[in-house]
């Protein structure tokens, strides 16, 4: 699936660039392979090169790698979209959670705007359920909860990762015995309580977890859900090196609570989360305004984001009729490492604001218009 990283790599590349989105089922259509709808697309976007002054030698070898693509991807059970991006010496291909409207675009950037929503969005998310007997990961989304297998060698269980179910059993001494005892050899006697000799042992075990997932979370971060009995959960925090972890916790054995219950309690706590973080983006904009850091007129935006001084790019979720404007303001954003929020349309007047990192200089109208910005993302 497409992550943010993977965006950065986009936004590294200048053009031609042709971006192509293709749902994978469409109840609407006839056409009921996915490949055969992506050769379509593909055949669309050869036809979109020749009007923009492609050869056939180089619409061949723009589609060529697509094209194989197509034919050589194993589609069975797969839903959602297929996104492609093809630049010269570039070829990206990812899947989609969501269906995606077709679109076939080329420019001399690649258009990642639509995508953005989902990647940045609140809704998906990490589910880690904490047991001693079953330690599961789930991948959360819209639909519901996927259960992802656990990397090799990551234990599953207290058992496998060689706890002891009786602690005390197994990590008992013997000291030697006086001279009063007679010929007894030593007095055995426990080192620790079941409680506490269990509770290294969760330490020593979900460090293992966390150190066996935490690639696996990075390479696409959503924020991770932790799930469990207070003690157990309590303890994983205390040792957690990935973030972002809610502060909320669904409470319970999860095997006693259940998939539905689960799924539930986390969409409850992402609500929570969602709404949290576009009252600090708005307090955030807010802030920045009084200090005389936001701007919010699309050309202004631009001429922000090529000379690298936003920080923070805001953007409409539906940018309608600003959509290449933003979409370059974001990729231009990225380039400058900054970061992106996503708004609701009604919060943003012109489809996007933007806050910087420092008070733009004045310009003159004439240098304005020397800045390299493509002719679209002013319309």
């Amino acid at each position: 699936m497409l992550t943010l990283d993977d965006v950065k790599r986009l936004a590294a590349m200048t053009g031609p660039c042709l971006t192509i989105y293709q749902s994978l089922r469409d109840e609407y259509s006839q056409v009921a392979k996915p490949e055969t709808r992506l050769v379509a697309a593909i055949q669309e976007a050869g036809r979109l090169l020749e009007e923009n002054g492609f050869d056939p030698g180089e619409r061949d070898e723009m589609l060529r790698p697509l094209l194989k693509l197509a034919s050589n991807t194993d589609w069975t059970g797969r839903k959602g979209s297929f996104v492609m991006f093809r630049a010269p010496d570039f070829t990206m291909a990812k899947f989609w959670p969501d269906e995606m409207a077709p679109r076939i675009h080329f420019a001399q950037e690649f258009l990642v705007l639509p995508l953005l929503p989902g990647l940045l969005s609140k809704r998906d998310f990490w589910l880690l359920s904490l047991s001693i007997k079953a330690v599961r990961l789930f991948r959360g989304s819209g639909k519901g909860l996927a259960e992802v297998e656990l990397p090799a060698g990551v234990p599953r269980s207290l058992a496998e990762a060689g706890g002891f179910d009786q602690p005390d059993h197994t990590l008992r001494n013997r000291s030697t015995a006086g001279p009063s005892l007679g010929n007894m050899a030593g007095v055995p006697f426990g080192t620790s309580s079941a409680h506490e000799v269990q509770a290294d042992y969760l330490h020593d075990f979900f460090k293992a977890i966390d150190r066996g997932i935490h690639t696996r979370l990075s390479e696409d971060p959503r924020p991770l859900i932790l799930a469990g009995v207070t003690r157990e959960v309590s303890i994983y925090r205390r040792i957690n090196t990935y973030a972002p972890v809610l502060e909320g916790t669904i409470h319970g054995s999860p095997d006693v609570l259940g998939m539905p219950l689960l799924y539930a309690k986390a969409r409850e706590l992402m609500s929570a989360y969602s709404a949290k973080a576009m009252i600090e983006t708005l307090r955030e904009m807010d802030d920045a305004a009084g200090r005389g850091l936001l701007i919010n007129d699309p050309a202004a935006v631009i001429e922000a984001a090529r000379a690298g001084q936003v920080g923070r790019l805001v953007v409409s979720a539906a940018a309608g009729p600003h959509e290449e404007t933003a979409n370059w303001a974001a990729l231009a954003t990225i380039r400058g490492a900054g970061s992106i929020a996503i708004l609701n349309t009604s919060q943003l007047a012109t489809g996007m604001a933007a806050i910087l990192r420092y008070r733009q200089a004045e310009q003159t109208e004439d240098e304005t218009l020397q800045n390299t910005v493509p002719a679209a993302a002013v319309r």
